[in-house]
């Protein structure tokens, strides 16, 4: 006989059993639709995660003044970004940042706010997706305009609409309050946090560097945020930037480089971990499947003794035999492995819109889980294909 043969003979089998194929199906089914889930969940919310933090800069080499730093000439400035942006080749974007925190209002509404201050190049390396207006030009840091720059959920809790370009709001800070014009829109850069935590999470605003600066009474700067050619080559980047600044002042040990792109990575390697681990729980069902097909095929064999009497008596050999159950056992598990894969599928794209995490999933999973369920078929059928196998034909017939 040759593979097509068992291969019919194992469907013609596997028709006659329904209620047996179902069983052996759902319970394979079960384990591998909670693997893809589990997942397609960790995966959605790695990629959430990851997002946000995109957003909010975790992308870049942060180059920050050390804790301590006591003189106020030796704290970083604008020009410093400048120096880097002309003298550090490797470097492509570079953007001062400084911030601070207050509260902004409009008439009885009011909200904590993080305040970042930007200047025109904040756009390269921090990702923000303008909806209506504009963003910071060189003429508001230049002239230090009162403008600011809000998100969609603040701009909707502060006038109850979306486009609110060229109204007015009220800045508090630092013990002053300033009457700002929004000049754009952007969509909520804490969205996830934002769901999570409610008005817990102060809103982002954003406003020129220079405008804050002088709220604050300071020309300083907290940090100078870079990106380079090569995320590879971020660390020595940093150390490079550092060296250059400390040369530039005749000081050592006054600043370093914060490598937000490792971070990130380090970020990734935990939750994909995690992911992992979840999943390899939910794995276990699937060796629980494994069982539940080998008693399964085990009364299958003891249901056809007389069948395999039959066959052996007609020449069929031992390994024809022992090949029928193997293969059907293998083809069970499959389909219920692609059946399992689909629901799988589903139910994650289910939680994913209604969480509104993005949809993610994953190929070598989906591969992985079918080569195991076929896997589980071979390991949990050899038993009873064996014993099918071993059967004399005489004690066969004979069986009641």
């Amino acid at each position: 006989m040759n593979l097509f043969e068992y291969i019919k003979m194992s469907f013609a089998s596997i028709a006659v059993n329904k209620l047996r194929a179902l069983l052996i199906m759902g319970g394979i089914a079960l384990g591998i639709c909670s693997v893809i889930t589990i997942v397609s969940i960790g995966k959605s919310g790695q990629a959430a995660i990851s997002n946000e933090l995109e957003k909010l800069g975790i992308n870049a080499i942060n180059i920050k003044s050390k804790s301590g730093v006591a003189y106020a000439k030796d704290l970083l400035k604008l020009e410093d970004a400048e120096n880097i942006r002309k003298h550090i080749s490797e470097v492509t974007s570079v953007t001062p940042v400084f911030n601070g925190f207050g509260i902004v209002k409009r008439n009885s509404v009011n909200r904590e706010a993080f305040i970042w201050g930007i200047d025109q190049t904040f756009e390269d390396i921090f990702s923000l997706q303008l909806l209506h207006g504009r963003l910071m030009s060189k003429a508001d840091i230049r002239e230090r305009r009162k403008v600011i720059v809000i998100d969609d959920v603040l701009a909707k809790k502060l006038f109850h609409r979306q486009n609110v370009v060229g109204r007015k709001l009220k800045l508090s800070s630092k013990g002053t309050s300033e009457m700002l014009i929004v000049i754009g829109v952007i969509e909520n850069v804490n969205e996830l946090f934002g769901e999570l935590f409610g008005d817990a999470v102060p809103a982002f605003v954003y406003m020129p560097i220079t405008t804050l600066q002088k709220i604050y009474n300071t020309d300083s700067v907290d940090q100078i945020s870079i990106k380079v050619e090569a995320a590879q080559e971020a660390d020595d980047v940093g150390i490079k930037v550092v060296n250059f600044l400390e040369r530039q002042r005749h000081k050592k040990g006054k600043y370093y480089a914060e490598n937000m792109i490792q971070q990130k990575e380090n970020f990734y390697k935990i939750t994909t971990i995690f992911t992992l681990v979840i999943g390899a729980i939910g794995a276990v069902s699937l060796v629980v499947g494994g069982f539940g097909i080998m008693n399964i095929m085990l009364a299958s064999v003891t249901e056809r003794i007389r069948e395999i009497g039959i066959r052996k008596a007609l020449g069929a050999r031992k390994k024809d035999i022992l090949f029928q159950f193997l293969i059907e056992a293998i083809i069970l598990t499959l389909m219920g492995g692609v059946v399992g894969v689909l629901a799988g599928i589903f139910f994650g794209w289910l939680i994913s819109y209604f969480s509104g995490l993005p949809f993610e999933i994953s190929i070598p999973t989906i591969i992985v889980t079918l080569a195991f369920s076929a896997l589980i078929g071979l390991v949990f059928g050899v038993y009873p294909a064996g014993k099918a196998a071993n059967l004399q034909p005489v004690e066969a017939l004979r069986y009641e």
